[in-house]
């Protein structure tokens, strides 16, 4: 299994991870670890379909919602505000 080593870590930070650790009643290396689980979760999921899934369909739901309405130009009310 791989090591990794964290050189210059704040001391302040250690000590709330190590808060942290006891509060879930892990020592401090496990903890350390679940919080790079979770991480790596994260990021995996933010990378996956299920998001794009999420998305296509938050962006179907608004070309509904917008179909057929005309908007004004923002350029002129931005230049409308700036001349003020």
């Amino acid at each position: 299994m791989a090591q990794i080593l964290v050189e210059d870590l704040d001391p302040i930070i250690l000590e709330k991870l190590e808060t942290l650790a006891k509060q879930h009643g892990r020592s401090l290396q496990e903890e350390l670890k679940h919080i790079l689980q979770q991480a790596a979760e994260t990021a995996t999921h933010y990378h996956t379909s299920g998001d794009m899934e999420q998305a296509r369909e938050a962006v179907a739901r608004a070309q509904v919602r917008y179909t057929g309405k005309t908007f004004s130009d923002s350029a002129e009310l931005i230049r409308e505000d700036r001349e003020r």
